[in-house]
């Protein structure tokens, strides 16, 4: 077994040498308590996910998708994802059960529209921003929104001033 410390993936394949999401090197022998994302949900797949968990015993955290961090700072939406996170200890009966319970497939399942998913998620990755990055954008983008809508109204007032002298 093979596991990413930034990713928090792990892999079962010995030949993989670096992590398929971000590229860092595998280590070999990951302690026992290191966290393991096991899958990533929301809405009522998560809850469920949540309350399976929570009725096995296995202790976990969810953590929110680094993506919607800006978001739910501005306008206090729930986050789109959030990724589901325990100890390494459980991995094996965590993963029979969201196989059992229909969340993830079993590997031999497996099939081409998941490496394409896999390619996905790999480059979404890559492409993420840190939240602080995220907010400062977003609200630098509203910022400029409100000017837009500001110039709009000045310009149609001037033109209105020099259709008609006397529209005020």
């Amino acid at each position: 077994m093979k596991y990413c410390t930034k990713c928090k993936k792990l892999y079962t394949t010995d030949e993989l040498t670096a992590c398929r999401l971000c590229g860092k090197a595998l280590i070999t022998d990951p302690h026992h308590h290191s966290p393991v994302d096991i899958i990533t949900a929301n809405g009522f797949e998560l809850e469920r996910i949540k309350a399976a968990l929570t009725e096995a015993d296995i202790p976990f955290s969810v953590r929110e998708c680094e993506n919607d961090t800006g978001l739910q700072i501005l306008n206090s939406a729930p986050p789109e994802n959030s990724h589901i996170t325990i100890p390494l200890s459980y991995y094996t009966q965590a993963m029979e059960l969201l196989v059992g319970i229909g969340a993830i497939k079993e590997a031999e399942e497996l099939n081409a529209s998941d490496e394409e998913k896999l390619q996905q998620e790999r480059q979404n990755f890559e492409e993420e921003m840190s939240p602080r990055k995220t907010f400062w954008v977003k609200l630098l983008s509203i910022i400029l929104f409100i000017g837009l809508i500001a110039l709009v109204v000045f310009v149609a007032d001037w033109i209105g001033r020099f259709i008609n002298p006397n529209f005020h």
